[in-house]
């Protein structure tokens, strides 16, 4: 899983996208042959599943509440291992890692497996819903068949969306990948930052490193010079990263970030394209409202029953919004549901 490679990791460490500079000190905890890595941070931002509002309690109430402990994949709303080895290892990391705890006012695993979501519960961790939208691959043939599962209406709008008679598109990956594309995509991310007055964690050479090292992870979809977007990719996943534009034209991003991706996953016979945080409007485009799940100890016991009784009447709403999202599928009716 390229989200567990050392090289990609590395990638993150040696370009100093993850260092204390950017307000994150990375924890690597070992036991046998198992590792959990987890950061001290000051601050929330490129998390994806929010706690500003409990960060702002605690300062209203005049109590710190960085330093805070989080395990994720920097940058990156994707469920993930968090303890890499052997679960007979995870009590073990899992008690060096709450020895951290007294100096920082919380600890936050992101995106936790399934697995992992029941042993965190289980050691009086606050499990938490949240929501993406994921797509499927059910062993379609081809983008032509996936669009002939959708209802007539829906197929034709995708269609229409991918008319771009003034473009060449291409998808690069592997060998087809040089330097100049991580130098494009990087400035392609900062442009994306510069519009939604984002901090830019990530370096150039991060991405130098990626395509050098990870060539077959790494999925670069451009419109000439115009537009790029940016995925990785393992065997069963594709993750939509990064994607910036020099211009507005309309349906483009549509077109680079959500059906290149999908065509790229039928094609590579991937079972699921995440394709990255938020976005009701890819309903339409045939990605199914998913849950995820995150795990959280809160130190203060005033806060931790407050916090509680949030995630408990959230995720009560997550559930009710999952299903009301779900009666907008565009799948014709025996398509509708995903096991």
């Amino acid at each position: 899983m390229i989200l567990t490679n050392e090289l990609f990791w590395n990638a993150l460490k040696d370009s100093g996208s993850v260092d204390e500079s950017r307000g994150m000190q990375l924890i690597e905890l070992n036991a046998g042959n198992s590792k959990l890595i987890t950061f001290s941070k000051n601050h929330s931002y490129g998390e994806y599943i929010f706690d500003w509002g409990w960060a702002d309690a605690y300062e209203r109430s005049g109590i710190p509440y960085y330093p805070k402990l989080t395990s994720m994949v920097p940058f990156t709303p994707a469920t993930a291992p968090h303890f890499w080895g052997n679960t007979n290892d995870w009590p073990e990391l899992l008690r060096k890692h709450d020895e951290l705890l007294p100096r920082h006012s919380s600890a936050h695993f992101l995106f936790t497996t399934k697995e992992e979501q029941m042993f965190l519960t289980e050691n009086n961790y606050i499990p938490r819903l949240s929501f993406q939208y994921h797509f499927f691959n059910e062993n379609y043939s081809s983008f032509d068949d996936f669009l002939g599962k959708l209802k007539n209406k829906k197929a034709k709008n995708i269609r229409e969306e991918r008319r771009f008679p003034n473009f060449e598109i291409e998808r690069l990956t592997g060998s087809e990948l040089k330097e100049s594309h991580a130098e494009e995509m990087y400035n392609f991310y900062l442009m994306t930052l510069s519009e939604k007055k984002g901090i830019p964690y990530l370096t150039k050479d991060f991405f130098h490193q990626l395509i050098r090292d990870l060539p077959n992870n790494i999925l670069y979809v451009r419109a000439g010079n115009i537009a790029g977007a940016f995925f990785y990719y393992d065997d069963k996943t594709l993750y939509g990263r990064y994607w910036g534009s020099r211009d507005f034209i309309p349906n483009l991003h549509f077109e680079l970030c959500y059906y290149q991706g999908i065509e790229f996953a039928i094609e590579k016979k991937i079972s699921v394209f995440e394709a990255g945080a938020q976005g009701e409007h890819k309903i339409a485009r045939g990605f199914r409202p998913i849950i995820t799940t995150s795990a959280h100890k809160i130190n203060h016991p005033l806060f931790a029953q407050a916090i509680a009784d949030f995630i408990k009447n959230e995720s009560q709403e997550v559930l009710r919004i999952i299903e009301e999202l779900s009666k907008l599928l565009p799948f014709l009716k025996e398509n509708s549901r995903h096991e």
